[in-house]
């Protein structure tokens, strides 16, 4: 059995490097790229609690749960492809003899620490559900007395208003009481990001064979060495990450405590030898009562075992179990605390609503920032579509709620005109999948118009023409809409010498300007260009809108409806 889960390591490593190589333009043609992304239970279930809805193919994660409860945790040392990495870094790293393999493999205290961060993290999440409680007495009451219901029994009357209040509170409730982290420490989004902005632009750097441009990522370094901290804590605790810190982990070992096949030791066979524990990769203690919480299904035990003790075997002895993860109770309730505190206060500090950073400027088709930060799972894996590199991780622009989440920087790239990648590739639906038709605003879509992500500016103490007396008309020349957002106009100066010359100074049209930035890319004034684009005008959010005529009659958003 041993031969076959490292056979199937190499086959789903392999598959999630393929699609991850394949999350390109020049490769994309339809493959399930976003696959592991999906089958993500923890995204599954977080994204439920924030959206109300399992977005598309995240059913995957609840085919993984069902596997959980069946057979353990298989996925995280069979499937998981960040756990198989750490597998990898440990053998390559380990240089203990078997007394230490065996003392370094015991369960430890510190390996509860991941079902405190899930706690923070679905607390975060499930905010939202405090309000809803509050309101919902009022809101049952109103439907208790709705005409579609008068004509019912009693009965069937009170259970019909207590669905529909209990609906309609958390529908009026969802709406900026929750946030998304998950994606910060979820293995697949962590491992995802890393690659994509980190690992691969490196492996580009010696080998020129990754990208057809060189990519550059802001402040990749950190996602890079947060990365490479934890594969080389394998060489301290073996499995660190997955033993420790992961919450997906956390999730599957709630869930595995119902597993009904599992590791059984006879204890008449059993010698107490303890090697066993010489390769156990969860440190679920199988010379004792096995933690099924923490075993990895990975049945190195089975076959370190002399005696022929330990078996896989079906609905073995209760007895010889610890079912449930050794937490405390008062430490789950404060680590949800922590985070039903951290996510307000977060929020309240600024950086969504009313001093929304300018440069924060959001994928074509991303929905409004408040979804946005209920959907994004900060696996980036649109910023490893884009074929402009014009999409980056964001540190605290979007404050911390947003880091690593997608934001454009034109010095970087431009937003391709007929591109709509990104939006393909999301798996969660934070930047909803569009056509080129809908992004360019055109045929069906024409009486809505083109989405925006921000609109273009001149600073004009920077700008050749404006402040320099010096011809350029770079930013009307790259201009891709039609009509061009960019036009100049003629104007005769007196030079300092007293010779008149003839310039022609650009001017920005707020209304066909779609924000792509290219202008900014492509001015010539590099450090600081004297044109640049900023968030106001998207058509994500009505209250950015640049033009009241951009702003629908019903006080819709364009992109979002």
């Amino acid at each position: 059995m041993v031969k076959i889960r490292r056979a199937y390591e190499v086959l789903f490593l392999g598959l999630f490097l393929f699609f991850l190589i394949i999350t390109d333009l020049r490769y994309l043609k339809g493959w399930p790229v976003s696959l592991f992304l999906e089958a993500t239970p923890l995204v599954a279930v977080a994204t439920a609690l924030t959206t109300h809805t399992i977005y598309r193919n995240l059913v995957w994660g609840l085919v993984i749960i069902a596997i959980t409860m069946m057979v353990g945790r298989v996925w995280c040392n069979w499937m998981c492809p960040f756990g198989i990495l750490h597998h990898l870094f440990g053998w390559i790293g380990n240089r203990r003899n078997t007394k230490q393999m065996i003392e370094v493999n015991r369960y430890r205290k510190i390996y509860a620490i991941k079902y405190y961060i899930l706690a923070a993290m679905l607390a975060m999440a499930s905010l939202w559900i405090i309000p809803t409680i509050l309101d919902a007495p009022s809101k049952i009451k109103h439907a208790f007395y709705e005409p579609a219901l008068v004509s019912r029994s009693v009965p069937a009357r009170a259970f019909a208003a207590v669905g529909w209040g209990l609906a309609a509170s958390a529908e009026e409730h969802k709406a900026g009481n929750s946030t998304l982290q998950i994606g910060l420490l979820d293995p697949i989004a962590l491992t995802v990001r890393s690659l994509t902005t980190s690992v691969l632009p490196t492996v580009n750097k010696s080998t020129e064979s990754v990208y057809t441009e060189p990519r550059e990522y802001w402040q990749a370094w950190i996602v890079g060495l947060i990365f490479m901290g934890f594969l080389f804590a394998n060489w301290w605790i073996p499995r660190f990450f997955c033993r420790a810190i992961c919450p997906l982990g956390a999730l599957l070992g709630i869930f595995s405590r119902f597993a009904i096949w599992r590791i059984d030791r006879d204890p008449v066979r059993c010698t107490d030898c303890d090697l066993c524990l010489k390769s156990c990769e969860g440190a679920s203690d199988p010379q004792g009562d096995l933690r099924k919480s923490e075993c990895f299904v990975c049945l190195n035990c089975i076959e370190d075992c002399p005696h022929d003790a330990l078996t896989f075997r079906f609905l073995p002895r209760k007895a010889s179990e610890v079912a449930y993860p050794a937490v405390g109770r008062r430490q789950v309730v404060l680590a949800g605390l922590f985070g039903l505190f951290f996510f307000p206060m977060a929020r309240l500090s600024g950086g969504v609503r009313k001093n929304f950073n300018r440069s924060v400027i959001r994928p074509p088709g991303s929905v409004a920032e408040d979804e946005f930060l209920r959907r994004c799972i900060k696996c980036d894996q649109c910023i490893r579509v884009c074929p402009t590199n014009v999409l980056q991780p964001a540190m605290f622009e979007a404050g911390v709620e947003g880091l690593w989440t997608p934001i454009m920087i034109s010095k970087m790239g431009w937003c391709e005109l007929n591109c709509t990648l990104c939006s393909q590739v999301c798996p969660t639906g934070a930047i909803r999948e569009i056509s080129i038709v809908e992004k360019l605003g055109i045929g069906p879509f024409e009486a809505k118009g083109p989405i925006k992500t921000g609109t273009a500016f001149y600073n004009q103490g920077r700008c050749l023409p404006w402040a320099m007396d010096t011809s350029c008309v770079v930013c009307e020349e790259v201009c891709p809409v039609s009509p061009k957002a960019i036009f100049t106009r003629n104007v005769e100066v007196t030079d300092r010498w007293g010779k008149t010359l003839e310039l022609k100074r650009p001017f920005i049209d707020p209304v066909k300007c779609i924000g792509c930035g290219i202008c900014e890319h492509e001015c010539p004034v590099k450090d600081d260009p004297a044109v640049y684009v900023t968030a106001i005008g998207e058509t994500r959010d009505k209250s950015r809108s640049l033009l009241l005529s951009l702003v629908d009659g019903e006080g819709q958003d364009w992109v979002s409806v």
